[in-house]
């Protein structure tokens, strides 16, 4: 079931409840005014929901008929409505406002938008200068089927709800500590006894960063790293993550030609004849990839060249060189790809990977290669 099938699915449910509720509000017809898309977005964004919530245009909102949506009725284009918060964003509190996208379904032959209001952490949305009748400093959400009033504010409770959101306070330690790697800049450098590298997380300082160095033992030399080796001066190392002295994580990391190019060692799973290399989007591995991308300031930790070493792995490097050009990305998987790729139990045939190292890389280019073709596949249907 595609992303579009699973929305034509939930609205057609909320429609079908002909109520109004927390995640979701009906609108017979595109706003006329944008302080009043700008105070429904604000309270569906602040609403208390684990999941996205739902703007659906075309459903009168007294006896839920529908009607369909039309240039005619005022409707508006996803360009002009991101286009609206974009031109006013200096006007949010650090000038974030909500994601959405636009998307259309047809129920009973009827046309409708759907404004999908996607789930972040970064809640409370708020305006920090008056737009139209919408009051600065004021945050707003919706309780049930009602949106707090534009003179009115949320309860102190729901506020303090959504800055322990904001900040992870409620969360499991893993999930808190992927939210802060994702704020790379509030990471302090400090000294640490012998070891070379140690930061802390600025709001809460029990969490750490500490980078050490790998066993000789540890690998390094895995087929996806064939493209970046020259000479044997690859190293492995650790970024090791604390909760005040328990070790919550521990990443490894690998560098290449003499320390000057570093990046995050994927993850694998047995696919056909070798492996297939991947991060997992939701893992604490994928966070520290991208906060050593951003913190290393270094655009190639997130690249591996194609290099063009010949023999058995000729013709794969010509097909990965026409995708990519010189550079690859390990792809980024979600769980839903994951599960379509390997099975829901995520069981595959463990396979003993080839020991000649021609034909480790070009495996390895191989199924990276049928991956990208399977997702374009995927995406078309």
């Amino acid at each position: 079931m595609t992303g579009q099938d699973i929305l034509q699915e939930t609205v057609a449910d909320l429609v079908n409840r002909k109520i109004e509720g927390t995640y979701w509000d009906f609108k017979c017809r595109h706003h006329h005014n944008n302080g009043d898309l700008v105070h429904d977005v604000l309270c569906l964004a602040n609403a208390k929901h684990h999941g996205n919530r739902y703007l659906i245009f075309g459903v009168d909102d007294k006896d839920f008929s529908l009607h369909s949506i039309s240039e005619k009725t005022g409707r508006k284009t996803q360009a002009e409505i991101a286009g609206l918060f974009r031109d006013n964003s200096r006007k949010f509190f650090q000038s974030r406002f909500p994601e959405f996208y636009l998307s259309e379904v047809k129920i009973n032959d009827a046309l409708l938008d759907v404004l999908v209001v996607e789930d972040t952490p970064h809640k409370p949305y708020y305006l920090i200068e008056r737009y139209e009748k919408i009051c600065a400093h004021h945050i707003y959400t919706r309780v049930c089927d009602t949106n707090t009033p534009v003179n009115d504010a949320a309860q102190p409770h729901e506020i303090e709800r959504m800055w322990r959101e904001r900040f992870g306070l409620d969360m499991p330690l893993h999930d808190r500590a992927k939210i802060y790697l994702n704020d790379h800049h509030a990471w302090i450098s400090s000294n640490r006894g012998n070891e070379s590298i140690c930061m802390y997380y600025r709001t809460f300082p029990e969490f750490t960063l500490r980078v050490s160095e790998a066993e000789e033992y540890m690998v390094r030399h895995e087929e996806w790293t064939r493209g970046e080796i020259r000479i044997d001066n690859t190293n492995a190392w650790y970024y090791d993550i604390y909760y005040h002295q328990t070790r919550m994580a521990r990443v490894r990391g690998v560098s290449f030609d003499d320390g000057k190019k570093s990046m995050i060692a994927p993850t694998w799973r047995p696919l056909g004849a070798g492996r297939f290399y991947f991060y997992q989007a939701d893992s604490i591995e994928y966070a520290v990839h991208k906060f050593h991308s951003e913190f290393s300031k270094k655009d190639d930790s997130l690249t591996l060249r194609i290099r063009d070493r010949g023999g058995k792995a000729k013709a794969e490097e010509a097909e990965a060189r026409s995708l990519w050009g010189h550079h690859m990305r390990i792809p980024v998987l979600r769980v839903g790809e994951l599960d379509a790729l390997f099975g829901s139990n995520g069981s595959c045939e463990s396979v003993e990977p080839s020991t000649d190292e021609a034909e480790q890389y070009r495996i390895f280019l191989r199924n990276q290669i049928d991956f990208e073709k399977w997702r374009d596949e995927l995406g078309k249907s």
